[in-house]
């Protein structure tokens, strides 16, 4: 920031004031020092060093195989080092083109519009490089790249001088030069080796190929470590290291380690080292993914659905705009016919004559669309649905509905795993009653797919359950006389423990449902329950688009809002 020059006046002020005035003066020159104006502070460089970024980016690296390799010198920096064995990649992303994005421009695939290694719809003029940022911040910041791949030197190295080169090799020989040398502020090397490696043989510590081209690169982590601390400049300067991958690689792990969580998944798991002698050690462990749900359960799978039996079928209808209600469900999702766990329309559970297109009939429906749920109804005068949360792929999930009376208006409010989603005003939908029955899983109609899903722990309820009760039970299973709202309990369906061809109602009425259109399947499962979702794991482990973020922060150019960042600053506590 320029300081602005003024015509000295003279003032006969009191003491005390003019002591205020140099108390205040000193506090702005401490918080100067602390949050710098965008123009390089000379005094913030005398105290800290000048502030610089070297950024090793190795591709297709699992963050598995480098904890085993037993590396000397990526291991000799994890005690000044924040560090994580289990980064994740985008999960879809099957080339590096993606991922690469992410990791220059700090977010994601969504924003950036990359799909795998195809660039033709990227969005860089709203979310340019991490380079241009640099170079944009007025600092006299600048940026070099070093890379051996023509995607990445083509397109992702705006605001950055770049050079393209032969391999690895000579990659780290320009990396070394630049740090021995160079007054670049942020210097890039992007290494393709142990990628090569991985796809040739496989992506495993226990492949030959691949566990030596991960121990090469650590010697080239340790060559440019030794340049980077012999220039003649260092003790001057505040250097932060980072080595990250860009993505993991296929590999069949073992069942006893496959938690159906993206952990599980080999070609997202990465690697991530922020390291800097000021830096504590601190190590990001994989999170806790839940609690455990065993038992046998049955596999809603093409027109097979549970239906009511009793009597009582009315008793689960959710009245006009004074009732309320509240649904509860466990589900799990297998692979669906598009070869992944997003679903168009399925059931899972209602109560209406059809599920159709344009939702013509009256009643209520819990149905799957692309990674999330939803709620649809329709009612005399009105007919509406209220989004629900995203649903992680093959583990249980939470979901809840409750239809809640407040002001003399009905709203209903969704959740997953005990988070609420959305709330919406009902009260003009009308009455949902119809004479259909009760049905779990699939229901007849047209416009839909078919559903294949494991669904238990189902429950209705007569009242609305308060937001607090809703996450207390989420997470767990089973219900007793202890719960608070018990005497209110409609109908509880566990499906686990049930056989054959009924699903037994353990609540106050008997409602048994019977399995109908299909040949059942009572398949024994032991999947984590609320495990966190991909979009929760942002504030758990470390992801690509967080790293332009860390940079911003170490270079101390202010965040701005605009620019929409995904990624977060990991501290060292």
């Amino acid at each position: 920031m320029k300081r602005s020059s003024h015509r000295k006046k003279e003032y006969v002020l009191p003491l005390f004031l003019l002591m205020m005035g140099l108390g205040i003066w000193s506090c702005k020159q401490e918080f100067e020092k602390t949050i710098p104006a965008t123009e390089a502070n000379d005094s913030v460089n005398v105290v800290f060093g000048k502030p610089k970024v070297l950024y090793l980016i190795v591709d297709g690296t699992r963050g598995a195989s480098v904890q085993q390799a037993q590396t000397t010198h990526i291991s000799s920096l994890l005690n000044n080092a924040i560090y994580s064995w289990f980064g994740v990649s985008d999960e879809e992303a099957t080339e590096n083109g993606t991922n690469w994005a992410s990791m220059i421009t700090g977010v994601g695939r969504e924003k950036h519009g990359v799909i795998n290694n195809d660039f033709s719809q990227n969005n860089f003029e709203t979310f340019p490089t991490v380079f241009q940022r640099v170079a944009d911040a007025s600092n006299g910041y600048s940026s070099k790249v070093f890379t051996s791949s023509s995607i990445f030197e083509q397109y992702l190295v705006e605001g950055a001088v770049s050079e393209r080169l032969a391999d690895d090799a000579a990659v780290k020989a320009a990396v070394l030069k630049s740090v021995q040398e160079d007054t670049t502020t942020l210097i890039v090397g992007q290494f393709s080796a142990i990628d090569k490696a991985g796809a040739q043989d496989g992506y495993d510590i226990s492949v030959a190929a691949y566990r030596d081209a991960i121990l090469q690169f650590d010697e080239t982590v340790g060559e440019i470590m030794a340049a980077l601390e012999n220039r003649p400049t260092y003790k001057e300067e505040n250097w932060l290291v980072i080595i990250a991958s860009n993505k993991g690689g296929a590999f069949e792990i073992p069942d006893e380690e496959n938690d159906n969580t993206i952990f599980s998944n080999p070609n997202a798991n990465t690697f991530l080292v922020y390291y800097t002698p000021k830096y504590r050690s601190r190590f990001i462990a994989k999170p806790y993914l839940g609690s455990r749900y065993q038992g046998s359960f049955v596999r809603f799978q093409g027109n097979l659905h549970g239906e009511l039996t009793g009597e009582n079928n009315d008793v689960y209808n959710l009245g006009g705009p004074t009732e309320a209600f509240t649904i509860e469900l466990k589900v799990k999702k297998n692979i669906g016919p598009d070869n992944n766990y997003k679903f168009y329309y399925p059931s899972l559970l209602g109560k209406r004559p059809e599920w159709s297109s344009g939702w013509p009939s009256v009643g209520w429906v819990v149905f799957l669309e692309d990674n999330f749920w939803m709620f649809n109804a329709r009612g005399t005068s009105g007919a509406e649905q209220v989004r629900g949360g995203t649903l992680g792929d093959a583990t249980w999930n939470s979901i809840a509905v409750v239809g809640v009376i407040r002001d003399n208006k009905r709203f209903v409010r969704t959740f997953t795993n005990g988070r609420f989603n959305n709330e919406r005003d009902i009260t003009g939908w009308g009455n949902l009653n119809n004479a259909a029955l009760l049905k779990l899983g699939y229901i007849n109609g047209n416009g839909h797919r078919e559903p294949d899903a494991y669904i238990s722990d189902v429950r209705i309820w007569k009242a609305a359950l308060p937001d607090d009760v809703i996450s207390q039970y989420a997470c767990g299973t089973g219900i007793d006389e202890q719960h608070p709202y018990y005497d209110y309990l409609a109908g509880y369906w566990p499906v686990v423990g049930s056989e054959g061809e009924m699903i037994m109602d353990e609540g106050p009425l008997g409602s048994h449902l019977a399995l109908k259109d299909g040949t059942p399947s009572w398949d024994n499962l032991n999947e984590f329950l609320c495990a966190p979702s991909a979009s929760d794991l942002g504030s758990l482990v470390p992801r690509n688009q967080d790293i332009p973020a860390q940079i911003i922060s170490w270079l101390k150019i202010p965040r701005q809002e605009n620019w929409q960042l995904d990624g977060r600053v990991w501290l060292d506590q």
